[in-house]
């Protein structure tokens, strides 16, 4: 490894060996030349050595403060926390306009380390605002996809758009619970493939579910060939009992996209079947219900129960309603009375009328 030599240690090196230059001069005059040395040669040659002496100590005493000033720029450089270089004394002017440039320099570096700080803090702020805003986009694709299993596209637009919260709160509501069953499903496709029955269902189902999305409502359900949809909960609430007038469109609109479906279900080779519903309005519990590993979003209650038995007691291609929808639409819906029905677990009977139309 190659060693390096100080300035102070060169300089007086240099200086040492033109300071014995005089002195060989003598030396030679007094040898070779045979010049007698007087007491004024001698006096000379004092006052050479003490100027050569003086000379030494003053380059030598430069060297120690530059090698001073070495270590205060090494130690400077690597301090964790940077400090100026303070000369003190009386300094050449060289080190000093040097001390003043390394100052300027460390003030400079300094105020780049802390432009470099702010930046990468920014940065850091910067990507986790866009991590943040990327989960959101996340969870908002998410709640979009569940959110389509049960509404259409623009009440979905309109869910995002609004307080998204707010449908998914649990709590006690009146709506108008609608259930849809094909009639003898299980004796038409008993002898079926199950491929081909699910086909069916597929059509079957599609197309009721685009009728209850046109109409306001939610889907909560499949149960088979039967299907479970809940109005009110979202949509236009233009005045009181709106739910019952759209659930009533959605049933006869419904019924009547079957009896155009038949046709078409009988050229595929599908059984052709009819269809009862079966709808009911009043008060609901709605919201998430299940376990922590499967939650759905659902209405429960004695208007459900009420609904499903009204289906039940339906026959092909009517609607049954029960007394509360009836009030609800008021003239807006021809009706027929149907009597009353006794309910499983409910003392007074329930009055139902059919839709005529």
């Amino acid at each position: 490894m190659r060693q390096e030599t100080s300035f102070g240690k060169i300089a007086e090196i240099i200086y040492s060996l033109l300071g014995i230059i005089p002195y060989l001069l003598i030396v030679y005059l007094a040898t070779r030349m045979h010049v007698n040395v007087t007491q004024t040669i001698l006096m000379i040659a004092a006052g050479a050595l003490i100027s050569h002496l003086l000379g030494f100590s003053i380059m030598r005493r430069f060297g120690q403060q530059l090698q001073t000033f070495s270590e205060k720029t090494g130690l400077a450089v690597t301090a964790l926390k940077k400090t100026p270089i303070e000369i003190k004394g009386n300094q050449p002017r060289e080190l000093s306009d040097i001390a003043l440039h390394f100052n300027t320099m460390l003030a400079e570096a300094e105020k780049s380390n802390r432009n470099y700080q702010e930046v990468t803090t920014k940065l850091m702020l910067y990507a986790r605002d866009i991590e943040d805003y990327q989960q959101q986009l996340r969870k908002e694709a998410l709640l979009r996809q569940q959110l389509s299993r049960y509404v259409g596209d623009a009440l979905v637009e309109q869910i995002m758009r609004s307080d998204q919260g707010r449908l998914l709160q649990n709590r006690k509501q009146e709506t108008t619970v609608l259930f849809a069953d094909i009639r003898s499903f299980t004796t038409l496709s008993e002898h079926m493939p199950p491929e081909k029955v699910i086909d069916i269902l597929n059509d079957y189902f599609d197309n009721m579910v685009d009728i209850i999305f046109e109409h306001h409502g939610i889907l909560d359900k499949f149960v088979g060939d039967e299907l479970m949809a809940v109005f009110g909960l979202i949509g236009p609430s233009e005045e009181e009992g709106h739910h019952a007038v759209h659930a009533v469109r959605a049933a006869t609109a419904m019924q009547d996209r079957i009896k155009t479906l038949m046709p078409d279900f009988a050229a595929k080779g599908y059984p052709v079947f009819d269809v009862g519903i079966g709808i009911n309005t009043g008060e609901t519990v709605v919201g998430n219900v299940g376990s922590k590993n499967r939650m759905d979003y659902t209405v429960i209650g004695d208007t459900v129960n009420v609904a499903a038995r009204l289906e039940q007691m339906a026959e092909g291609r009517t609607i049954i309603i029960g007394e509360e929808t009836r009030k609800c639409c008021g003239t807006t819906v021809d009706t027929t009375s149907k009597g009353e029905i006794k309910v499983k677990n409910r003392a007074k009977p329930v009055r139902c009328f059919q839709v005529i139309g």
